[in-house]
């Protein structure tokens, strides 16, 4: 499985979508966020009442796929466009009527975290790992992504963790308020995650669509203009740091930025 896919399973009343790229720590492709935002669009059309977003093979999501970068980043309108496509499957998480649960196992960083951060409870393994990366790449998240990300855990640790670009552990997640629960390591953070849809599926849905679209209303995440959003955001990928960090990356040596 070169590409990747992003399936979708029903367990009594919850949906599971699963991120299936195991050899690439489940690193999306552009394909893999639109078959995402396909799949969220139809989640409301079937019969569950809640929905889990699961990686296999250990993992969560460990962001995009930077050595795809070369190719969908190569000009701004592929870069707009790639970013696009994260931003829409992101929001559409947001958007969706029914709560939606993180069961992050392994790596959730970069686009991994931005995603986990879209959804209303993330419930983490004991040796979950969690950041964004981007200062090391020399790119930034989009205006939404940092706004969803400053609304869960303030404005001192968002700064901490994206300026840094530092992974936590799922323990110190838990204590900035990143993560909603630590599974023990003696249970599954998968069969937690099960319970919990079940408890929310067992709950008024019209009550938590309402709770759902006045909270995140009200933080301003689902009012952000996209496109905007997308100009500002991919500006970097034109920048001779941006292609000193893929080339690095590449080569697995550090990168050396240079400002420009």
């Amino acid at each position: 499985m070169a590409t990747g896919t992003i399936t979708w399973e029903e367990v009594e009343h919850t949906g599971w979508i699963w991120i299936d790229r195991p050899h690439k720590r489940n690193a999306m492709t552009d394909a893999m966020w639109g078959t995402l935002s396909d799949i969220l669009a139809q989640a409301s059309h079937t019969g569950v009442r809640s929905v889990v977003i699961a990686g296999r093979g250990g993992t969560f999501l460990a962001g995009a796929d930077i050595l795809e970068f070369e190719s969908t980043k190569a000009t701004p309108e592929a870069a707009m466009d790639s970013f696009r496509s994260v931003d829409s499957a992101c929001r559409a998480v947001q958007e969706v009527a029914m709560p939606i649960i993180a069961a992050i196992e392994g790596y959730a960083v970069g686009a991994g975290l931005e995603l986990a951060a879209a959804c209303d409870f993330r419930l983490a393994s004991t040796t979950a790992r969690l950041g964004i990366t981007a200062a090391k790449l020399a790119i930034t998240p989009g205006r939404g992504h940092i706004t969803r990300l400053r609304n869960v855990i303030g404005t001192a640790h968002s700064l901490d963790l994206l300026l840094t670009g530092r992974l936590v552990s799922a323990n110190e997640a838990y204590a900035m308020g990143l993560v909603t629960e630590v599974v023990p390591s003696e249970d599954s953070v998968l069969s937690r995650a099960q319970a919990l849809g079940e408890t929310l599926a067992s709950r008024a849905p019209g009550s938590l669509r309402w709770i759902k679209q006045t909270i995140y209303g009200a933080q301003g995440t689902l009012t952000d203009d996209p496109d905007a959003d997308a100009q500002e955001a991919t500006q970097c990928f034109a920048t001779e740091d941006f292609r000193e960090a893929v080339q690095a990356f590449r080569g697995k040596r550090p990168p050396v930025f240079t400002g420009h």
